[in-house]
């Protein structure tokens, strides 16, 4: 059984090899010719109106920082001038996420999920 594995998987290194041998990989434009690296005659010119105002837009600054070792208050001596920065952002919803590299700097959910609180809009009449 396993020479016969051994003998299907050679079987389809040399299929693929004989494929690329014979029909090789061209890239093909819209129209299905060969494209060779050719430059365009006509090309398309964008003209940026930077005066001309068509709608507000209403963004807010958010921002997500990432524990790191250069965050930690434990051992970095830059985390006062980080965080000094970060406040000046004034940044709307910033958010601390402790995730997978730094383990032990996470707080453990104290209560375990409930449908209640996942999905406490089921039910609501959002018409």
């Amino acid at each position: 059984s396993l020479s016969m594995n051994i003998v299907q998987y050679l079987l389809a290194i040399i299929l693929y090899y004989l494929a690329c041998i014979i029909a090789p990989i061209q890239p093909l434009d819209e129209t299905g010719n060969l494209q060779n690296d050719q430059v365009n005659d006509d090309p398309i010119l964008i003209q940026v109106l930077w005066t001309t105002h068509d709608y507000d837009l209403h963004t807010i600054p958010t921002l997500q920082v990432v524990t790191n070792p250069l965050v930690s208050r434990q051992f970095s001596p830059v985390h006062k001038q980080i965080f000094t920065c970060l406040k000046q952002l004034n940044a709307e919803y910033a958010r601390y996420a402790v995730w997978f590299p730094y383990p032990k700097l996470a707080v453990a959910e104290l209560d375990p999920p409930s449908g209640l609180f996942q999905c406490g809009n089921v039910g609501e009449d959002f018409s």
